[in-house]
């Protein structure tokens, strides 16, 4: 699977906890590995944006078209789920 970020996805992680960013990044590298590995809970989420787990406090979300995923947010779980009842 091809990943691309939005510039919005960096304003947001720029904006973590060191930590946070640390666990992103490897999180990405086993997303890279292993697209559908458990630990990721990569999902649809609804029409093409899709989710994947950092850790059970924080989510990054992407737009999904064919093979390719525009990742363009990513913040804690509260603001995952505010996000969300917008973007539905």
């Amino acid at each position: 699977m091809i990943s691309q970020t939005h510039g919005d996805f960096w304003s947001c992680f720029n904006a973590l906890p060191a930590e946070i960013q640390e666990q992103a990044r490897d999180k990405y590298r086993l997303w890279q590995s292993d697209t559908f590995h458990s630990a990721l809970q990569f999902k649809p989420l609804f029409g093409n944006v899709w989710s994947v787990r950092i850790n059970q406090n924080y989510r990054a979300l992407g737009r999904k078209r064919n093979n390719l995923v525009v990742w363009f947010w990513i913040g804690t779980h509260a603001e995952y789920d505010q996000l969300l009842k917008r973007l539905e």
